[in-house]
């Protein structure tokens, strides 16, 4: 349960060396200019996110005691921006674990801040842009898990003008095995859902999502099955896929 009294606790020595090993901060007192721009609960992990003066998105879990969320997604998020160095995404700096006390622990990631806007799914240049993103996050084989509209950013770069900035769910794996391809169709189906992108929208997105990927019949097959599954999950649960 989580309580009032349960409060993110003081910076642990070994946080504050990692923030200045990092030049994050120089200074302990520095620690009271971060800027908390989210802060919330999940599973007694109290999750922190600050914005620092220059450039760095940190984000602190305080692990208190009571059921955990078995995903490491501190883990999960550094891995796949690992795996996506010299794409559109943000770059990882690492995580730290610390022990508060015997029953309280901690866990710090870093990682680069990539300014932008909101998306705008109504041009078809933003679904080619769309297209290619995730092609080539997927062919460095990593699913995002989480394709929600708010974690696509629009950053003016080029050749791709769109990024993900949230890779807290995402999985890695080591090739374009049968488990990576059911993982793309979840992809996809959960950014029909969760990506807010119209039936229209997303022909104009599938068109060159598999020009870019050029998937052979069979792999195609098992991702067009997962695709089929989750949004038949959805339907049952929630209803009818948005429009």
């Amino acid at each position: 349960m989580n309580t009032p009294n349960r409060q993110s606790p003081d910076w642990h020595p070994e946080e504050l060396s990692f923030l200045n090993k990092n030049k994050v901060i120089k200074t302990v007192a520095a620690t009271h200019d971060l800027a908390l721009i989210k802060k919330r609960w999940a599973y007694n992990t109290l999750r922190e996110v600050f914005l620092t003066e220059n450039g760095y998105v940190l984000k602190r879990y305080t692990h208190f005691p009571g059921r955990k969320d078995y995903r490491k997604i501190w883990q999960r998020e550094h891995d796949a921006l690992k795996r996506l160095e010299g794409l559109n995404t943000p770059d990882s700096i690492g995580y730290l674990n610390v022990k508060h006390s015997a029953r309280i622990s901690g866990t710090l990631h870093l990682r680069t801040f990539l300014p932008g806007s909101a998306v705008d799914w109504s041009n078809e240049q933003s679904l080619q842009s769309l297209a290619a993103l995730i092609a080539g996050i997927h062919k460095k084989h990593v699913v995002l898990l989480d394709p929600q509209r708010e974690n696509f950013i629009c950053t003016h770069s080029q050749p791709v003008s769109l990024s993900f900035i949230d890779f807290g769910r995402a999985r890695v794996f080591r090739g374009m095995n049968p488990l990576t391809l059911l993982h793309i169709g979840k992809d996809l189906a959960k950014l029909r859902t969760n990506g807010e992108l119209s039936r229209t929208q997303l022909e104009i997105f599938n068109k060159r999502y598999y020009q870019l990927m050029q998937f052979s019949p069979l792999q195609s097959s098992v991702i067009n099955f997962s695709k089929n599954y989750w949004l038949r999950r959805r339907v049952k649960k929630h209803g009818k896929p948005v429009d």
